[in-house]
């Protein structure tokens, strides 16, 4: 997977996603950790739709 969607998989189990065709991109949530000891994040990332695999 290519960035930033590889770092959001690395940290959570579970993602959501949605295009913004408006806008020619997408937007991904999730929560996740870096390692067991960190507290939980909110994570978020939005690119260019071309972006997807």
């Amino acid at each position: 997977m290519p960035e930033p969607i590889n770092s959001l998989c690395e940290q959570a189990g579970s993602m959501q996603l949605w295009l913004l065709p408006e806008a020619d991109r997408w937007l991904a949530l999730t929560i996740g950790q870096g390692d067991k000891e960190l507290p939980l994040e909110l994570l978020a990332a939005v690119d260019e739709s071309r972006a997807l695999p």
